[in-house]
């Protein structure tokens, strides 16, 4: 509708489907995500968690279309590991994001702060890849994006309804990859909240640039993981809110 105008026509959407972690046999978690990269999102959910370390303890790990699940089973698990997660907190990721662990800085390693890493040169031209990497973005105006950087090129590209399904895929795709996403940088298009600090934490991303704005609590946790964090980055203009030492000013 345009005015006093209306006309049918017919518009792409975001699909958006649940998938059922299922995890040793165990129900673990539904995702509501879009229904691609799917063993990655599984993958990165739970290294996120920190339930997955090493790439030898994943024994199985396919998508049961049949069942709308993925199923996986990893070895080395605690006995006692499904109690740690029943306790569950609602994110405030868009898509009704689920975490079971939170941030506890004296269970969470600083990241070393050493640098400059990159360039605000480099950063311009990494978001302007970033910008219009995304097909589906502009193809139906849904979805969030996460990209991963050696602070000169992009290596890794993700997308999803969710925000935090976005990073997630991102992480599990490097991962099953072979390549460790650590000292690596991190671009989302969405906003930075204390629970993808706390992915980019994990996961020891140092750099962590969004198109959107922090949350207070994110800063506050990105100032105590030793990361630095880069909101509102559009164009020529950019947020630096912790640790500026890793970017190079000219």
């Amino acid at each position: 509708m345009a005015g006093n105008t209306v006309d049918g026509v017919i518009d792409e959407v975001a699909s958006e489907l649940p998938i059922r972690l299922i995890l040793n046999n165990e129900p673990l978690v539904t995702l509501l995500c879009t229904p691609s990269e799917l063993e990655e999102l599984v993958v990165g959910f739970l290294l996120s968690e920190g339930l997955l370390q090493e790439k030898s303890s994943i024994q199985r790990l396919e998508v049961d279309e049949k069942e709308a699940a993925v199923r996986i089973e990893l070895s080395g698990l605690p006995p006692e590991w499904s109690a740690l997660f029943e306790k569950r907190t609602i994110s405030s990721g868009c898509g009704s994001g689920i975490t079971f662990t939170n941030y506890r800085m004296g269970h969470e390693r600083r990241i070393e702060v050493k640098g400059p890493l990159m360039s605000l040169d480099d950063i311009r031209r990494l978001l302007k890849t970033f910008r219009n990497i995304s097909s589906l973005y502009l193809e139906t105006g849904g979805v969030h994006s996460a990209a991963l950087s050696d602070g000169k090129e992009i290596l890794f590209f993700s997308e999803d309804i969710g925000r935090h399904n976005a990073v997630d895929k991102l992480i599990g795709k490097a991962f099953l990859n072979g390549v460790s996403v650590e000292n690596k940088i991190l671009l989302t298009s969405g906003r930075v909240t204390s629970e993808i600090m706390t992915k980019a934490g994990r996961n020891r991303f140092p750099i962590l640039i969004s198109r959107a704005a922090p949350s207070c609590m994110a800063v506050s946790y990105a100032e105590d993981m030793g990361i630095t964090l880069i909101g509102f980055a559009r164009g020529d203009r950019m947020n630096i809110y912790t640790w500026p030492n890793r970017i190079a000013m000219e």
